[in-house]
């Protein structure tokens, strides 16, 4: 016969009343009364897609050794399609959800600072919000479709302040500022002058409307500043929605942004005036100079011809909701990338001559209604344009002869 231990039934309730506690307390919104909610704000980093800055959600609970990210502005390079996907503005992004340290350790190594903002929240409302990371963390829930200036890793954090606490939250937005969707991101361009000049070709005028205050959170550095301004309405009291700010890492290169010369400026500048030298000699001989002025056509024409095509693929051809109604096609034509291919025959066809007239006609409206276009044009463009006119000019008065 097997012996059988007494239990004692007072410390097994015990026991089992601090189990259910425990698994209740690492139950999907439900914290302890140590954990805390904070909004982190990574400072802008080297790399193109780093240039704007980052921000993510922080849930502390030393209660459940929990210290966890949840960051909106991820997505999977494994995707099929990944970067025709990409291109055609339809990638979708996910929230993911991974221990402090490691995002930590990842911007101490790039040098970018960390800014946390402890929420003040009280325990339903922090419960709530935690609830919601959670759900929106599910397989089902965690994808979107990304759009740079109106569903990211910023506003989609907006959004939940919004959602979760509903009246109870007032972000800061700063009306005063009457600033363009293009006017924001250049401020963070400055260090990167190719980059700014390849994304102001790509962008549309949707992109030169005045954002609303509320839009511009799109960027983490006004989502910070809006966070820092608000209220939190608590026992009926209006009270700051943010406890306290600690700088967890600031290193020297985020004290001192980087800036760079307007380097796109200086190229096409240094393009238009080789192009009048090589122009002028060619008037004064009175010959056509194959090289390098044939060479130099080639460049011109099927280099603005390949922007052309590009710009309205853009435009016709993906899902980007801030590429449309793209103004540079007004001089970067899509057939000068065939024109720049009947170069060495064009004074074969006589219709060539009528081609560079009609171009050539663009090319000054453009440069005439300048200030007056709906979208804002970027200024390295003038030397360009006045470069394809000059040899546009030329090629029409020798097509034919």
């Amino acid at each position: 016969m097997r012996n059988y231990r007494r239990v004692n039934l007072p410390v097994m309730m015990i026991l089992l009343t601090l189990a259910a506690q425990t698994i209740l307390a690492q139950r999907p919104g439900r914290l302890s009364e140590q954990a805390v909610i904070s909004l982190l704000t990574i400072s802008p980093g080297t790399e193109l897609y780093t240039t704007f800055g980052h921000s993510a959600f922080r849930v502390v609970d030393p209660a459940i050794n929990l210290d966890r990210i949840y960051n909106y502005g991820t997505f999977d390079f494994d995707e099929p399609g990944f970067y025709l996907k990409f291109c055609q503005g339809k990638l979708d992004y996910k929230l993911s959800a991974y221990r402090y340290i490691w995002a930590q350790n990842m911007y101490i190594e790039e040098e970018r600072a960390i800014i946390e903002q402890r929420l003040n929240l009280t325990p339903e409302m922090r419960d709530f919000m935690f609830e919601f990371l959670e759900w929106n963390h599910l397989p089902q829930n965690r994808y979107y479709h990304y759009d740079f200036f109106f569903d990211n890793c910023a506003t989609r954090i907006r959004d939940v302040f919004e959602r979760t606490l509903g009246d109870d939250v007032q972000l800061f937005f700063n009306e005063n500022r009457r600033l363009t969707f293009r006017q924001y991101i250049d401020q963070y361009l400055k260090a990167l002058p190719f980059s700014d000049y390849g994304i102001d070709l790509a962008l549309g005028a949707k992109t030169d409307r005045v954002a609303t205050a509320r839009e511009a959170l799109f960027l983490p550095d006004y989502l910070f500043e809006s966070i820092a301004g608000g209220k939190i309405r608590i026992d009926g009291q209006w009270q700051p929605l943010v406890a306290q700010t600690d700088t967890l890492h600031f290193p020297p290169r985020a004290a001192n942004p980087e800036t760079s010369l307007p380097w796109m400026n200086i190229i096409l500048w240094i393009i238009f005036l080789i192009t009048m030298f090589l122009t002028f000699r060619q008037f004064q001989s009175g010959k056509e100079r194959r090289t390098p002025v044939r060479w130099l056509d080639y460049l011109l024409f099927g280099v603005t011809g390949l922007i052309g095509v590009i710009i309205a693929l853009l435009w016709f051809a993906t899902e980007h909701s801030t590429t449309v109604d793209n103004w540079n096609l007004l001089w970067a034509w899509p057939p000068n990338l065939f024109i720049a291919g009947l170069l060495p025959f064009f004074r074969k066809f006589r219709w060539l001559k009528g081609y560079f007239a009609v171009y050539a006609g663009f090319l000054v409206i453009t440069l005439a209604g300048w200030a007056f276009w709906p979208q804002d044009l970027h200024e390295a463009n003038i030397p360009l344009i006045l470069a394809l006119g000059l040899r546009g000019g030329w090629l029409m008065l020798q097509s034919g002869k």
